[in-house]
């Protein structure tokens, strides 16, 4: 009876029994003080604080009512001791009597004055005790995923140091296992791929060394966060929940920021027909040197046109009649070559000078040829291709290109790592590298051409299988 009397004898402003009852013409009721506080020195139209009418004078009627039942009920002793002991609102100094949800303090009848809007978002100070209770068991609980999530990281960073410092230790044995042969002649072009491995290698490293620091410093400040928060919510001390609320929240949305993923070592540059690239007219010594390959007219489109050495293909307007074969590419203008590869290490070279758009690369050997398929990794395809006179690779298992070089190459080198799972593609004029898929070969791997049509068929546009003569 007592609580539910309390709650009605409160005025909506200052949460206290109503002092000077008065009714507005809406029919809300108020303290005398508190509507004419909050109006102040308004000499336009006022309004309700409570459902915001409007009303061209003020005009307070005293509720008698109210004021004989506030002073008959006196003997239940409702007035309520402050709302927050020994708590004093930052802009006014006045008692604050309420708490603001939406910006997470503390407020007064003078802040309501001034900012009427604040009043859809204000709570008693008993609600708003269990209101920032949550939002701090939310914020623990983001912080404690977050924590994890830290931790999982700075452990992947002190592995990934490892593997980089050991696949640089590898490339560097490559290195010098391709230059064996030829370092007299080649001493320079070596030292300077040593130093861009050395300056790469320790790049990287250094990066994930401060990456890894900053994690550790990361989770450090989430875990004394934590702390501090279990240490606030187990609190009684109200006072210090809804003071030290704010902060703490701010604080750890700074937590926002996913962990820094940094990319890995440019194998391809290091790892492929180094002593090609060097010196190209040292065939007897170079390894692979460039496979001599030629295309399987079983496997031709209807819509390609092979030459007789089978060598160079081109596209054309008509269907050729072929016997049926189920190694045939009937969804794509594409050839594979006679040879295919299931071991070793293998490089090829496809001369494009003359092609306005073409796709080369390798496919597996039931990778699909008659029903049409995105030409992905997941397909059994790795390629890359002219488009927008730019080259593009789809470097992930899904179908989005990515371009991988600016200019237009006049021969595209492929080099195959069958056990190592690489297969690196070059720019074969000044071997620069273009790009590098890993995946893991469970099957003959064959190189693939595939002209695209121009708007108008040329007999020059031609994709050529490249011979190295000495």
């Amino acid at each position: 009876m007592a609580e539910s009397l309390d709650q009605n004898l409160r005025c909506g402003v200052c949460a206290r029994i109503y002092s000077e009852p008065v009714t507005l013409d809406c029919g809300h009721n108020f303290c005398r003080p508190c509507v004419l506080g909050l109006w102040g020195n308004l000499e336009d139209t006022v309004s309700c604080p409570q459902c915001g009418q409007q009303f061209p004078r003020r005009e307070l009627k005293t509720n008698q009512l109210l004021a004989t039942l506030v002073t008959s009920l006196g003997v239940l002793s409702l007035e309520p001791s402050p709302v927050v002991s020994g708590q004093r609102c930052q802009s006014h100094w006045a008692e604050p009597m309420l708490f603001c949800s939406k910006n997470l303090m503390l407020v007064c009848p003078s802040c309501l004055a001034r900012d009427p809007d604040k009043r859809k978002s204000l709570m008693p100070p008993e609600e708003a005790y269990t209101f920032c209770q949550e939002k701090l068991e939310n914020s623990a609980a983001f912080l404690e995923k977050r924590l994890e999530e830290y931790r999982l990281a700075e452990s992947s960073q002190g592995a990934r140091i490892s593997e980089t410092l050991e696949l640089a230790d590898n490339l560097q044995e490559n290195i010098e296992t391709q230059f064996a042969k030829m370092h007299q002649l080649l001493s320079e072009q070596e030292m300077k791929l040593r130093d861009r491995l050395t300056e790469e290698s320790q790049g990287l490293v250094q990066a994930l060394e401060g990456n890894l620091k900053l994690v550790s410093k990361r989770t450090a400040s989430v875990q004394k966060l934590i702390a501090e928060i279990r240490s606030l919510t187990d609190t009684e001390d109200r006072d210090r929940l809804l003071t030290e609320i704010k902060n703490i929240l701010q604080r750890s949305d700074l937590h926002q920021e996913p962990v820094l993923q940094l990319p890995g070592m440019s194998v391809g540059e290091f790892r492929g027909p180094l002593q090609y690239a060097a010196w190209k007219q040292m065939l007897s010594i170079v390894s692979p040197a460039p496979a001599p390959l030629t295309l399987d007219p079983e496997t031709a489109s209807p819509c390609l046109m092979l030459s007789k050495d089978h060598t160079m293909v081109k596209r054309r307007t008509k269907l050729r009649q072929v016997p049926e074969s189920g190694r045939r590419f009937a969804f794509c203008a594409a050839a594979l070559t006679t040879e295919g590869f299931a071991s070793g290490t293998h490089y090829w070279e496809v001369d494009v000078e003359t092609s306005a758009g073409w796709i080369v690369g390798a496919a597996r050997e039931t990778a699909e040829r008659s029903e049409e398929v995105p030409l992905t990794p997941a397909n059994g395809y790795w390629t890359v291709r002219l488009w927008n006179d730019k080259v593009h690779w789809c470097r992930d298992r899904l179908a989005s290109a990515h371009s991988c070089a600016d200019a237009k190459p006049q021969r595209v080198g492929v080099y195959l790592d069958y056990e190592a799972g690489q297969l690196s593609f070059y720019d074969a004029g000044d071997m620069s590298h273009l790009c590098t898929f890993f995946d893991h070969f469970a099957e003959k791997i064959y190189p693939f051409v595939f002209p695209l049509s121009g708007l108008e068929p040329a007999e020059t546009e031609v994709l050529r299988l490249f011979h190295l003569r000495l």
